[in-house]
């Protein structure tokens, strides 16, 4: 009687496991049959639903007969197998053995009928992979059976053949139960959901469903966002921020991702422990391959023993693959993606509610134009001005500290979801390595010390152990380079977003060369760290290459001089191991820096997740009217317990009443704090003292936008806003207007004419379908005011806030919108506060007015009850001159675009097809070194190549020369493993030395030098290689970046407007970085494996020739595997491209219009889209992922195969020594992981290589042309002007927008140039810069052709002053005077000729000074004299200009823009409007400067108001393109029925422009 052995405890397990398993399938399947339930036949999850065609589509019925069929077949088998064996052998324990077996089966069989009648197909599905799992167990102990079991030949053939077909069945029922598929395919939203959760557990395992995906992209040759899937439900942003919120407010933001994501994080770990641990079984195997080996007589056969290794080995490598591919698609679905979605939705909320602090930090280093001061580096609490641009929509922070809430600029909110929120995610994909890492030294060190003992282990580890110093210096120095680099890309990233926002005035001014400059410097800086970066990492990779060559050598050498022999088994196998024991030692150091990396980030993310969010300022009440009661007002700060009233613009003790229902009217000089006192009104304001009453706002629920109707469209409580500069969407005109509202026709085109638009829509392309440019590009500067105009009256808001809304609009049109708008039949009953200097305008329609001073309240009370004249007087007397410009409004049809074709003004972002070109490649080595660099390059590679084969081939020699001893191989047999051995007494090491002297052997010392020589070699190459790839990056870097920036800096502004910044600075972040980093590890990683697979080939070739064909086939397979992942993954790397670019342009357009989205109650709506966006970035990703899996797992299995063949081969050839067998098998076991990595990284090459394809594309875009003649140096010097017959168009197929003009001016005149909208004078200034080149016709200047000189010398010599103002992040003294040209005297002598400061300073203008009363303060009331007085920051030139100058108002930046064209004084200098935001006082003052300060200038002002060119020269007056009239202004006046004259007569004020006209007596210039 046998005793029981490995076999029945197997079955024994195996039945035991397999009968707990099945009680919950049978119960379930009880419960269903006693309790039938009714099928939906509609299936829904909450992924989605099932149409009915899927639902059709759908079925189980094959797959639930292949199961049973199996699970039949093998339990007739094993029945009758377990009747024969027990006829055959009288053995109890076997007997019981087989029938335990058969009890298995009986069991999987009851399984496989509850599973087929299982109607419930997710229920099935998992009851199938229970039964899997059951199948696998049973094939599982057949196997040990058939390892340990006595002599199968007594059981004859019969009884073979049926163990054979029941071993076959058990692995049919494995894959027959996994191949049910989970559900129909459902639907979210219209769209397929991804199918991961649908198809069957084998295509999920085997990544297979991604084939359907990929199909298509075969046969489009592409892919398109619409051919992507949704989501499943978990990873939907919307439900990821609901989940959040509840957890985050508990916890900070480390905890809250533990807790969120510990479920993904256990199964990551869970995974990556067992893994590792089936990653070391392939080394076992091939030890006892090896061993046997060894131990074969020559000519012996492959006994069933080697047969049973290979099926191990088979199985082994199969399911670390297995392991591995879903440790990597864990990694992606459960943590990486979702985490990067989740904080970028996030973020994006906490946006939406925090404070809109606006700002600026004091710079550093003041008084000069360094890197430091331009950028706006923040160290010190800001200064805030008089009035922080009030109506400036960003969503600034307050510091520029990584670890703090506060951002300086939006950019560096959105790079808390560009590069912080993907640091976090990024960490995701390599946190398992802390368990694996620890695991792999645990289990490395065991095998190793079994293999080799403890005395070679400890001496190689302490040779390691010599190179940590250095590894820990440099790795110091990397990290510290890194963080400075980081720190530099920030800083590059809002230099170049900085000159993109303000191109159109670094173009206008010909600041090209010095913005390249300044950008080039920073660049410079951020390469030169980067080449320290890559000079530590140099070292460190050559740490890296030499501490597993050092290890080996030391390990190897050691145990065979303690030894005296060196067996193949122990060599080869060895080798593997330390491998991997370097890899779980050299990670580490890395591991360390992305967790730092990581920490870094979730601090930054974290501080401006805790920053403050904007709270409740208002009292809600059920009153109708606005009541601010003794309340004392400041602009929002971060910290308000820091920050003193002394630092901070306060409009104190505001208390007003405003009639509900009525016009309320807001006046006041430039920066006397109205547009704060709006702020206040909408709750955007800090409330220091007092309080706010306001009607309490309906919630977007209770809106019912909806079911809005004429009826029911009014919400008395709800707010609508325009602020004082125009915030227009990239969207339609109708979406600008609509602004999310339901369409109601009669309304739309009520608001149309009131707001005086319906003229405009007959010029523009599509009518109100035409789509506007990023913050309205392509509208003038009134057109935008009046679509913002309109958005706000066609709202359903009974409060309507208006800020200066008439500075730009034209009188004509001022005068329409009040009457038709403001007091038309659309808004009356509403609301309305509105801010304007047009006092004399509104005043008949107003109900109650206000007049504010320097932060104080000086009056205010309803305009019928106003008794002292004089008061009204003093409010009209700082009015503003309305504009001249007019719009013919007589009721012009609305012109409608109902075509699919309307143009996009902003162009969808193109993508190349199919791989990357040759000569995007070409491009590349071209910048990189040229083609002998990279051939030279290419040399080092093979010869690396060739190092890592010589070394193993080195050991196959040395090993093979101890096997050639027979003595030798009788000691050895004679010795255990090291384990139990460890040490050998020095005589016996002595005695296997001499033994081995004595058989012709070359010694240990002979081998163990040429393999150190060879090893030196490797490191030496290796260091090599990083050292070329480096310096190549270097160069391309520097190029690449060099070209791009010129082409962009120097682009056609029609270019500029139609390119969204947001994929420009893709271009100068994400594609650099990608360049600098990226592409080459990726090109070393390819050359590097490429020719890794080419040498396991070649050493296969050493079992035989005829591997040949087999290495052929493998490799063609591969290849065919490659391309088809390939023709899907680069359209997906493309879409993932371009789908990143939409979410930071609608992030830095939504903190852009932040206050308006807040005010019309738009968060919601704004996030949703947000979301949207966000989730279309992440379907891109998993599908790329998705892609990489499958191709992972395809080659694997193609390398297994490979390996177990070539393993065949070895074992089936008798007279292959254990040798070469060891070095055959050490290749080919890699084989499989090589021919992937390869594969991938040519992929990710190729991906990557998108970067430079992209920059390149920018680098090739069409430029201005800067050639030309060159000017004299004082050119111009008189400022003579003449055009002759001057036709342009904006584009060749496009009609001409000026159309012969003609005129000349003299040196030193005052042109005023008038017309109505589309009459051309914004396309005559466009060409007198040379934006727009002629057709016909000629421009002289002091006799020079404008067109045939430079455009630099042009451009420089000229200067324009526009409408809205352009000013960058930096102080005072580096806006006014860019470049460092003129003295602080200078500088303060212009800002007082603008009346920033008043004349009573000019003796304290060279101090900074505070408590100082502002130019624009007023001693008229004692309110002011008493009251602490708000500090004037334009004393101090080092005073902070926060990004865009937003914390100034618009006014201010108009004559800050000013006092910089005073200083530079040009011959010709056009204004176009350029203080259409100041009060009247102000202007007049202003208007006294400019003719004072430019006496022997020419003047060319664009004119839209009369009264600002009544007293000029001449007047050229331009209609449809063409010159009506032309003449002095009296001149103009005389000629009866002239254009001039009636666009006098119908301004308002004829009567004041006949006085200026005439110069009566008594008259005073408005």
């Amino acid at each position: 009687m046998m005793q029981p052995d490995l076999s029945f405890y197997a079955a024994a397990t195996a039945l035991a496991v397999i009968a707990i398993a099945t009680v919950p399938t049978v119960t379930a399947f009880t419960r269903r049959v006693q309790n039938p339930m009714p099928v939906d036949e509609k299936y829904r999850d909450q992924d989605g639903e099932a149409t009915p065609e899927s639902t059709s589509e759908f079925s189980t019925k094959q797959q639930k007969l292949h199961v049973l069929f199996w699970a039949g077949i093998g339990l007739g088998c094993q029945i009758a197998f377990s009747v024969l064996v027990n006829t055959s052998f009288h053995d109890e324990a076997l007997s019981l053995q087989n029938w335990l077996t058969t009890a298995s089966w009986g069991l999987l069989s009851l399984q496989a009928i509850a599973v087929a009648a299982n109607r419930d197909s997710v229920s099935a599905y998992y009851q199938g992979f229970a039964l899997s799992g059951a199948s696998l167990l049973v094939g599982g102990a057949l196997l040990v059976q058939l390892n340990v079991a006595p002599s199968w030949p007594a059981v004859g053939t019969p009884a073979l053949v049926l163990f054979t077909i029941a071993a076959v069945a058990a692995a049919g029922l494995v894959i027959a139960s996994i191949s049910l598929p989970r559900r129909p395919d459902v639907f979210h939203n219209g769209r397929i959901v991804d199918r991961m959760f649908t198809v069957s557990g084998y295509r999920r395992l085997t990544f297979d469903w991604a084939r359907t995906l990929m199909s298509v992209a075969t046969e489009k040759g592409d892919l398109d966002l619409s051919d992507l899937p949704h989501l499943r439900h978990t990873m939907r942003p919307a439900i990821q921020s609901a989940q959040w919120q509840p957890v985050k407010a508990k916890h900070s933001l480390f905890k809250s991702i533990l807790k969120l994501y510990g479920w993904g994080i256990f199964k990551q770990f869970t995974t990556a422990i067992a893994n590792t641990a089936v990653s070391y079984l392939p080394w076992w195997i091939t030890l006892r391959l090896l061993e046997t080996l060894e131990t074969r007589e020559p000519g012996e056969q492959m006994g069933p023993r080697l047969w049973l290794l290979m099926v191990w080995l088979g199985v082994a490598m199969l399911a670390g693959a297995l392991l591995e591919s879903w440790l990597f698609w864990t990694m992606i679905t459960d943590m990486y993606v979702p985490i990067r979605s989740q904080l970028a939705a996030v973020i994006f909320e906490k946006a939406m509610r925090r404070k809109n602090v606006k700002s600026a930090s004091r710079p550093r280093e003041s008084g000069n134009n360094s890197d430091a001061t331009a950028q706006g580096d923040a160290t010190q609490p800001a200064q805030p001005t008089q009035e922080q641009g009030g109506d400036d929509e960003t969503g600034e922070g307050d510091d520029a500290d990584d670890h703090t809430s506060g951002q300086k600029s939006r950019q560096a909110v959105i790079n808390l979801i560009g590069i912080d929120a993907k640091r976090v995610a990024d960490f995701s994909l390599y946190q398992f390595m802390i368990p694996t890492s620890t695991l792999q030294l645990i289990i490395s060190i065991w095998f190793l010390v079994y293999l080799l003992g403890w005395i070679p282990i400890a001496l190689g580890l302490l040779s390691v152990a010599l190179i940590i110093p250095l590894n820990t210096i440099f790795s110091k120095a990397v990290f510290k380079a890194d963080k400075k680099l980081m720190k530099l890309r920030d800083d590059k990233l809002e230099l170049v977003n900085e000159a993109l926002q303000g191109i159109r005035q670094v173009k206008f001014s010909a600041l090209e060369l010095q913005w390249e400059k300044r950008i080039l410097s920073l660049r410079q800086r951020e390469l030169n760290t980067l080449w320290e970066y890559f000079k530590c990492n140099v070292v460190l990779d050559g740490c890296w290459t030499a501490a597993p060559i050092l290890l080996t050598l030391t390990c190897l050498g050691s145990y065979a001089w303690l030894y005296g022999e060196l067996t193949a088994s122990v060599a080869f196998v060895s080798i593997g191991i330390l491998s991997t024991l370097d890899f779980a030692v050299s990670a580490i150091p890395g591991l360390i820096r992305f967790s730092v990396d990581c920490w870094v980030s979730l601090k930054r993310i974290e501080g401006y997740l805790d920053g403050p969010e904007l709270k409740s300022t208002r009292t809600y009440s059920d009153r109708p009217d606005i009541v601010l009661e003794s309340a004392s007002l400041a602009w929002p700060v971060d910290d308000e317990a820091k920050t003193g009233e002394a630092d901070r613009f306060v409009l104190r003790d505001v208390t007003l009443n405003f009639p509900p229902g009525e016009l309320s009217v807001i006046s006041g000089k430039t920066g006397s704090g109205k547009s704060l006192l709006l702020a206040a009104i909408l709750g955007e304001a800090d409330l220091l003292t007092g309080s706010i009453h306001v009607p309490a706002p309906p919630t977007l629920d209770d809106r019912h936008d909806h079911k809005a109707n004429a009826g029911n469209w009014i919400l008395p409580s709800s707010v609508a806003y325009v602020g004082q500069i125009p915030w227009i969407e990239n969207a339609t005109l109708r979406d600008n207007i609509l602004f999310g509202m339901p369409f109601d026709e009669d309304r739309y085109e009520k608001t149309l004419a009131a707001c005086a638009l319906n003229k405009d829509l007959e010029t523009l392309p599509d009518g109100d379908k035409t789509e506007l440019g990023v913050n309205g590009v392509n509208l003038s500067g009134g057109q935008k005011w009046r679509v913002t105009i309109a958005r706000a009256v066609y709202s359903r808001a009974g409060i309507l806030v208006f800020d200066d809304i008439f500075s730009a609009v034209d009188a004509h049109v001022s005068r329409h919108i009040l009457e038709n708008c403001l007091d038309g039949p659309l808004c009356k009953g509403r609301t309305r506060i509105l801010v304007t200097h047009h006092v004399s305008l509104v005043e008949k329609h107003a109900k109650f007015i206000t007049e504010l001073v320097d932060g104080s309240v000086v009056f205010s009370g309803l305009t019928d009850q106003i008794q002292d004249k004089k008061v009204l007087e003093r409010i009209k007397s700082i009015e503003q001159p309305v504009s001249e410009e007019t719009v013919d409004e007589a009721d012009a049809p609305l012109k409608r675009q109902n075509s699919k074709l309307a143009k996009k003004f902003v162009e969808d972002e193109t993508r190349e097809k199919g791989s990357v070109k040759a000569r995007i490649y070409g491009f590349y080595i071209k910048y990189s070194g040229g083609w002998i660099f990279w051939v030279l390059l290419f040399l080092i590679f093979i010869l690396f190549q060739a190092s890592s084969v010589a070394q193993p081939w080195v050991v196959r020699l040395w090993a093979g020369e101890s096997e050639t001893s027979s003595l030798f191989l009788s000691a050895r047999n004679m010795l255990p493993y090291s384990t139990q051995q460890p040490l050998l007494p020095n005589g016996r090491h002595h005695h296997f030395e001499a033994e081995l002297s004595g058989h012709g052997g070359r010694g240990t010392q002979f081998w163990l030098s040429i393999y150190a020589a060879v090893c030196a070699s490797g490191v030496i190459l290796g260091v090599l290689r990083f050292i070329f790839v480096f310096r190549a990056t270097y160069r391309a870097s520097t190029a690449l970046f060099q070209k791009i920036l010129f082409a962009v800096l120097r682009a056609p502004l029609r270019w500029t407007d139609t390119v969204p910044v947001g994929r420009i600075l893709n271009r100068f972040t994400a594609d650099f970085n990608a360049i600098d980093s990226d592409v080459p590890q990726m090109g070393s990683w390819f050359l590097s494996t490429c020719l890794h697979a080419v040498g396991i080939c070649a050493a296969s070739l050493f079992v035989s020739p005829l591997m040949a064909p087999v290495a052929a086939i493998c490799l063609g397979y591969c290849a065919y595997i490659g391309k088809v992942y390939l023709v899907a993954a680069r359209p997906a790397k493309r879409l993932e491209s371009t789908a990143k670019s939409p979410i930071f342009d609608f992030f830095g357009s939504a903190l852009t219009g932040l206050t308006t989205i807040r005010a019309f109650d738009r968060a919601l709506p704004y996030t949703q889209t947000m979301y949207d966006k966000i989730e279309e970035y992440s379907r891109c990703s998993m599908n790329l992922y998705l892609f990489n899996r499958w191709v992972g797992w395809n080659m694997t299995v193609a390398g297994i195969i490979f390996t177990v063949v070539v393993a065949i081969c070895v074992l089936l050839q008798t007279g292959v020594d254990a040798a070469l067998a060891g070095f055959v098998l050490s290749f080919t076991i890699q084989f499989s992981h090589v021919v992937l990595m390869t594969v991938r990284a040519y992929s990710a090459l190729e991906l990557e290589m998108n970067a430079v394809e992209r920059v390149i594309e920018y680098t090739e875009i069409e430029t201005e042309d800067f050639s030309g003649e060159k000017p004299p140096a004082a050119w111009p010097t008189e400022g003579r002007l003449e055009v002759n017959d001057l036709v342009v168009g904006y584009a060749a197929h496009l009609p001409a927008v000026l159309k012969g003009v003609s005129f000349q001016v003299n040196p030193a005149e005052r042109i005023g140039v008038v017309g109505r909208t589309g009459a051309g004078k914004s396309s005559l200034t466009l060409a007198l810069f040379r934006f727009l080149e002629p057709r016909s016709g000629s421009v002289y200047v002091d006799g020079l052709d404008i067109f045939k000189i430079s455009l630099f010398d042009l451009r420089s010599r000229l200067a324009i002053i526009p409408q809205d103002p352009v000013l960058f992040s930096g102080t005072i003294r580096s806006n006014v005077d860019p470049f460092d040209d003129h003295t602080d005297a200078e500088l303060h002598d212009s800002l007082r000729r603008v009346h920033l400061v008043s004349d009573s300073d000019a003796d304290s203008s060279n101090i900074s000074t505070t408590g100082v009363e502002p130019a624009s303060s007023s001693s008229s009331t004692t309110a002011t004299a008493t009251a602490p007085k708000n500090l004037n920051i334009f004393h101090d030139l080092t005073s902070p200009i926060s990004e865009g100058g937003h914390n100034l108002s618009q006014g201010q930046r108009q004559l800050l823009c000013l006092a910089r064209a005073i200083v530079s004084r040009p011959k010709i200098m056009v204004l176009d409007e350029a203080t259409s935001a100041v009060d009247m006082a102000t202007d007049a003052l202003i208007q006294r400067s400019i003719r004072d300060e430019f006496v022997g200038s020419t003047l060319i002002v664009i004119a839209h108001r009369l009264s600002t060119i009544a007293d000029f020269d001449r007047i050229l007056v331009l209609g449809d393109g063409q010159v009506m009239e032309f003449g002095s202004p009296r001149e103009l006046w005389d000629k009866e029925g002239g254009v001039f004259r009636s666009m006098c007569d119908e301004s308002g004020e004829s009567d004041k422009l006949r006085g200026v006209i005439l110069r009566e007596e008594g008259s005073e210039r408005v």
